[in-house]
């Protein structure tokens, strides 16, 4: 979990997870576990605040990093958050926000040239790992617009 800022994983047990994932049923937000071949081998979420969706992943089983299926991850999550019907009624995405650390060079490569995303700034030190060291992370948007016309 080190390259999304958390070297000593995230420390919360099945149950605190599962409180976790309980306590957001009147949030409009979802949680969700990545399986592969019937393998849970990561997560997703997103959270929807005013027509932006905010949403993040993560590839945790070293098995399945590196073999493509990140970016069809991303790609589906996407399609999904963009042309849904229960979620465009109630409020129309219009863009999606996320950010990575500023030391995964893959993912930020993944995001600009195969999601066709754009790099819009950097936050410096804007927060302290587990260890106390400052991070930075790089903030990216892709509006319904550039999606839909990337071709997917």
């Amino acid at each position: 979990m080190e390259c999304v800022g958390f070297p000593n994983g995230v420390g919360e047990s099945l149950e605190e997870t599962v409180e976790n994932i309980k306590s957001r049923k009147d949030e409009f937000s979802l949680l969700c576990i990545i399986e592969i071949d019937g393998k849970p081998v990561g997560e997703l979420n997103y959270n929807i605040k005013g027509n932006t969706a905010y949403p993040g992943w993560k590839i945790c089983d070293f098995e399945y990093q590196n073999k493509g299926y990140g970016p069809k991850i991303i790609r589906m999550l996407f399609e999904y958050l963009f042309t849904d019907e229960t979620i465009n009624s109630r409020c129309p995405i219009e863009k999606i926000f996320w950010d990575t650390m500023l030391e995964n060079k893959r993912a930020q490569h993944v995001y600009e040239k195969k999601i066709g995303a754009r790099r819009i700034g950097e936050r410096k030190d804007c927060w302290t790992d587990q260890l106390g060291n400052p991070r930075t992370a790089v903030d990216y948007e892709i509006t319904r617009e550039e999606f839909l016309n990337t071709g997917r």
